[in-house]
């Protein structure tokens, strides 16, 4: 991109392609992240015996990307409610938000 482009770029255009550099930067972080993962688990197991080894990279080295895949469990267990469920945990959640003022 030349100085010209940017210059002219609108805000809207701006916010989208920090938005774009943000999300390939990090997808590499991740990527990095599983492979330098991968590679200690493999380590770490080698070295302990059969019945301590880790098989779930997640539970060896949490990372903050597996927290995402905890938000959608939290999705199905939120769909699975009854509707009585729903409103008492909408209440909930509108209680934590406006201090108990609903």
């Amino acid at each position: 991109m030349s100085k010209k482009e940017f210059l002219e770029m609108r805000p809207g255009e701006f916010w989208e392609a920090m938005n774009a550099y943000n999300i390939q930067f990090l997808a590499q972080q991740k990527h990095q992240g599983e492979l330098i993962r991968g590679a200690v688990l493999r380590l770490w197991n080698v070295q302990v015996n059969k019945n301590d080894r880790i098989l779930d990279p997640r539970k060896f080295w949490p990372m903050p990307w597996d927290e995402m895949q905890v938000g959608d469990s939290e999705l199905k267990r939120l769909a699975g409610l009854s509707e009585a469920e729903k409103m008492e945990e909408a209440n909930k959640f509108f209680s934590k938000i406006n201090n108990g003022k609903v």
